[in-house]
């Protein structure tokens, strides 16, 4: 039996479309699932600005940072197999890393560098306390030279020579010293890209192979890849990046303004971006939310145990802090994380009193680079998935807001 009053869960679509479209994205699709059923699902008409495409169910996406919660659930079943610690020291999966070092900011700016205070742990790369950084954030001098190797980010990775293998970039990242030493700070980062090569370590089969066998096989996940076949071509959603001088979307292009490119998913990558690369359908995702909510209500372990989510969606920042309280720098939209920690791969609401977005605590999910987002509610036995394709756009933060509020105000 459903928890939702659905004439007033009826509103929520109806809400988006009249709030964001087409001022913010072309269009959009969002459903909620319960007990593996749909209990809500719309989407808008049309997928492209020229109003020439039209949604369905299948179309699919770029996920971007929703890769996250996969790749970090995919890990802790090697976990659960006794594979790894979550104490380990990564350099014991990453040798190269055996003599990482950690910036440290000199006089008039210069780059100096120093021991880290402890090693880096397996924890740290689900959580982003590693000390790694994305390049796309341009804010140290680490970043810049992320940037200047070709790492801004692995799901484009491009160095001098072409695409970057997970090896190579290992290499390259173990002669760039760390933002902080492990543990110190919050810092979003290529943290899960790291733990996806150690998956193809431990397992001794490539992210795609492993993700293949152990996540989207057993969900029924047939959409849901690195890269496209020729024949999917028709169900790609375009993709649009905000201008902030027009106030308007526009047709994604490469140009040196936009922080994620144009990126070609239709020809296999030199490496799989955990953290990242992933293209999937919103009714693929409702099947891994669906799936993790199951686990954490005890109901199922087709993915991992009862035991195994409840460690998930635990906070595991340090002193039970939230991301605005532990992050190195002003994060955007600093306000939205207020009260939500960080668990092994994805937020987690620890006090919803100090959160606007009308959560409710326990809440675990994450979001992706082109405005998608994912929640899953165990308190109230249901899952959100929310898809669109617009980067870079700031004005969209309180969409999270306002799609958890008119849940809240529909359930019974």
């Amino acid at each position: 039996m459903s928890k939702f009053d659905c004439d007033k869960l009826l509103s929520l679509g109806e809400f988006i479309s009249k709030e964001y479209v087409p001022k913010y994205f072309p269009g959009f699709s969002i459903s909620i699932y319960e007990d593996n059923k749909e209990s809500y699902y719309f989407q808008s008409e049309y997928l492209d600005k020229d109003q020439s495409r039209s949604f369905s169910k299948d179309t699919i996406f770029r996920i971007f940072s929703m890769t996250k919660p996969i790749v970090s659930t995919a890990a802790m079943q090697l976990y659960e197999r006794g594979r790894f610690n979550l104490n380990d020291p990564v350099s014991k999966y990453i040798p190269e890393w055996n003599d990482i070092k950690v910036y440290k900011s000199g006089a008039n700016g210069n780059f100096q560098i120093e021991e880290p205070k402890r090693d880096m742990q397996m924890t740290d790369l689900f959580t982003h306390t590693s000390g790694l950084t994305y390049g796309l954030q341009k804010q140290t001098p680490v970043d810049k030279e992320y940037v200047r190797i070709g790492i801004e980010n692995v799901v484009d990775s491009r160095g001098p020579n072409g695409a970057l293998s997970s090896n190579e970039i290992i290499n390259l990242l173990s002669n760039i010293p760390l933002e902080f030493s492990a543990g110190d700070h919050y810092n979003y980062s290529l943290s899960i890209d790291i733990l996806g090569f150690i998956i193809e370590r431990i397992s001794d089969i490539s992210l795609e192979e492993y993700l293949s066998n152990n996540i989207f096989g057993p969900l029924g996940m047939i959409d849901t890849s690195f890269y496209l076949s020729a024949e999917k071509k028709d169900r790609f959603a375009p993709c649009y990046r905000w201008n902030i001088k027009k106030d308007s979307y526009e047709k994604l292009v490469n140009d040196k303004n936009s922080k994620i490119k144009d990126i070609d998913f239709f020809n296999k990558p030199a490496c799989f971006s955990g953290g990242g690369g992933l293209l999937s359908t919103i009714e693929d995702y409702q099947k891994f939310g669906s799936e993790l909510l199951n686990s954490k209500l005890d109901r199922n372990d087709l993915l991992v145990s009862k035991k195994t989510v409840d460690l998930m969606m635990s906070n595991h920042l340090p002193n039970n802090l939230d991301m605005t309280q532990l992050s190195k720098f002003p994060l955007a939209g600093e306000e939205y994380y207020r009260g939500v920690g960080y668990g092994l791969g994805g937020s987690i609401v620890v006090d919803p009193s100090a959160n606007p977005n009308n959560s409710f605590k326990g809440d675990f999910g994450w979001g992706g680079a082109a405005n998608t987002l994912f929640f899953v509610s165990p308190t109230n036995g249901f899952s959100v998935v929310f898809m669109t394709q617009v980067l870079e756009s700031e004005e969209t933060r309180r969409l999270s807001k306002d799609i958890r509020t008119i849940i809240r105000e529909s359930l019974i």
